[in-house]
C-alpha cells in the first residue's frame, strides 16, 4: 500500500481523510485522521523537516538510535469503524510487535521506508475502485453516484467512506 494522498474537510477543519491505495493501482481506501496525523504524514511526504519534532520522529529516532528496526506496517482488519494495525519490528535478536493506530503507524512506516500490507478482506470491506488521475479523486462520479456509494457505505457501516462521500457531495453544492 502507497499514500495516493490527504485531503482535508471544508467544513470541519480539523478531520483530513488519507487516501491508501495499491501501488499501481486505482483500489483505494480512506482513513479519517486528525490534524496533527496529518501534518506529519505531509512532512513526511514532501520531504520537509518541521521546526520541532513530531511525536513519530521522535519515537522512529529512538527506535534508531536502539537500534530498532520497523520492518513492516500490517493493517489487518477492520472492526467496529477501527482499523487493527501492527508495526513489526526487529532489534538484531527478536522481532516484535506492536498495535497502532493506522495514523501513526503510517507515519512511522513514511519514515522508516517500510512496506505497508493489508488483506484483501480489508480492501473488500473499506476499499473503492476510483480513477486518481485527477487531483479529486471521486470527481469522475456523478452527484447520483456518490449519493448511491453513501448508501452503500452507511449499509455497510465504513463510516470513514461514508465522510469521504458526504464532503465532496457537500463541496459541490
Amino acid at each position: 500500500m502507497v499514500v495516493k494522498g490527504i485531503s482535508g474537510s471544508q467544513d470541519r477543519p480539523e478531520i483530513y481523510v488519507l487516501m491508501l491505495g495499491e501501488q499501481g493501482e486505482n483500489h483505494v481506501f480512506p482513513a479519517v485522521l486528525g490534524f496533527y496525523e496529518a501534518q506529519s504524514i505531509a512532512f513526511c511526504l514532501e520531504k520537509s523537516v518541521p521546526e520541532r519534532p513530531f511525536i513519530h520522529d521522535l519515537f522512529f529516532g529512538l527506535a534508531n538510535s536502539s537500534n530498532v528496526e520497523i520492518l513492516e506496517v500490517f493493517i489487518k482488519d477492520f472492526q467496529d469503524s477501527n482499523f487493527c494495525v501492527e508495526i513489526l519490528c526487529f532489534d538484531g535478536k527478536k522481532y516484535m510487535k506492536f498495535d497502532a493506530r493506522l495514523a501513526d503507524a503510517v507515519a512511522l512506516a513514511l519514515r522508516a521506508k517500510c512496506p505497508i500490507f493489508t488483506t484483501k478482506e480489508v480492501l473488500r470491506i473499506v476499499g473503492v475502485n476510483i480513477s486518481l488521475d485527477s487531483n479529486n479523486p471521486l470527481g469522475q462520479f456523478s452527484q447520483e453516484e456518490l449519493l448511491d456509494k453513501l448508501d452503500e457505505a452507511v449499509k455497510s457501516e465504513n463510516y470513514e467512506m461514508a465522510i469521504t462521500l458526504r464532503n465532496e457531495i457537500r463541496n459541490r453544492k
